[in-house]
């Protein structure tokens, strides 16, 4: 997958992971947290991007809202998933062999 994408669904997972919102409101972050780790999974890029920018429309730092002491972080099972996805996404993709030759060949 895209490297540049890879890097944006980390960022966002992680937003995610910081955000505040109405106990009922997370159930839309979950559900596209869901469909981004189906994809993943699936290998599938497509869907993947579909997936993270569902994500960035549902960022908490997209999304300008008046902050509600009633706000919560996200739930327990959704904050364990994101984790867990933080930490199968690799963090920085390594470069493909052709990629690492035109480098050695501009030094």
């Amino acid at each position: 997958m895209d490297a540049a994408l890879l890097t944006r669904a980390r960022e966002l997972l992680l937003d995610i992971s910081k955000g505040r919102l109405p106990q009922a409101a997370w159930s839309r972050p979950a559900a596209a947290v869901e469909a981004l780790a189906a994809a993943y999974d699936a290998g599938d890029e497509s869907a993947f991007q579909v997936a993270v920018a569902r994500l960035e429309v549902l960022s908490p730092n997209r999304v300008d809202r008046i902050a509600d002491p009633a706000d919560i972080p996200p739930p327990e099972p959704l904050q364990d998933r994101v984790t867990a996805l933080v930490h199968l996404i690799p963090e920085q993709v390594e470069a493909t062999a052709g990629e690492a030759d035109d480098a050695a060949d501009r030094r």
